[in-house]
């Protein structure tokens, strides 16, 4: 997939994908108005764990990678997430911190608001905040949801939903659109390990059979799905059973869009 550049890119369309779909042109045009595009390299740290709050940012092009150090000083993935997604709204709203590290994973251009602007905002279009209070408490039954996965799902079940969802097969708690013909995850075993908490050994000798299989295909630090459909039957074995459409994560949020990871 080739990345955009910040010339490329329409603040007010991206906008309407992302955390403004629905809204009337005046608010689109009045929040696009006050953004700035910016570029980050691969790695680049965009904000630190601890950081005061800066202001709010929307993926438009690229990913970011959030990490957490563990106690023996290695980065812990949380998640990571793609276009259209938002993020940092939380430490706006709190006055808190920033929670975790967010790092550029690949070229990544981001629309940015600043505290300033983005209160300036809230304050002259209050409809905006009755949008953030349902898209985070959409946002915590979905932790809930990955809570008691993590509890009695076994790991192949686990991984499977993770590659889809980060491939934007799936919709999710981890992405804002769904590609029908997927995206190649840029992650490593080593990476998939610290996301669902497992050893490296553990993905490898799961992914290794299911490349054998031909279900994926296994590349350089990047992982291609080459049967969604077979993946899928793993990923969520319960849709089997249920009518088409009863999936809570067949449904879509009240931004017009699936369901998207808490902002960090």
């Amino acid at each position: 997939m080739q990345n955009h550049g910040p010339d490329d890119i329409d603040k007010g369309a991206l906008l309407r994908r992302a955390w403004l779909s629905d809204f009337p042109d005046e608010i689109i045009q009045a929040a696009a108005a006050c953004a700035a595009l910016r570029v980050y390299h691969d790695g680049t740290m965009i904000h630190a764990r601890g950081a005061e709050a800066d202001g709010f940012y929307t993926i438009a092009d690229g990913a970011v990678r959030f990490t957490r150090a563990t106690a023996d000083g290695h980065a812990s993935i949380i998640a990571v997430l793609g276009a259209p997604n938002c993020f940092g709204e939380i430490s706006l709203f709190d006055g808190l911190p920033r929670s975790h590290d967010a790092h550029a994973a690949g070229q990544t251009v981001l629309l940015f608001h600043s505290r300033t602007d983005f209160k300036k905002l809230l304050a002259s279009y209050p409809q905006i905040y009755e949008r953030f209070l349902r898209v985070l408490s959409m946002r915590l039954r979905a932790t809930f949801d990955m809570v008691e996965e993590a509890a009695v799902a076994p790991l192949s079940q686990r991984l499977a939903r993770r590659l889809l969802e980060l491939a934007h097969i799936q919709p999710s708690a981890l992405n804002a659109d769904v590609d029908a013909h997927g995206r190649d995850v840029p992650l490593t075993q080593e990476d998939l390990g610290h996301l669902l908490g497992k050893s490296r050994q553990s993905i490898s000798k799961i992914l290794h059979g299911w490349e054998q299989k031909g279900l994926i295909q296994t590349k350089y630090g990047r992982i291609s799905i080459k049967q969604p459909q077979d993946l899928s039957a793993l990923a969520y074995p319960e849709q089997n059973r249920r009518p088409a459409g009863s999936s809570l994560r067949e449904r879509k949020d009240d931004m017009g869009t699936p369901s998207i990871k808490e902002a960090l």
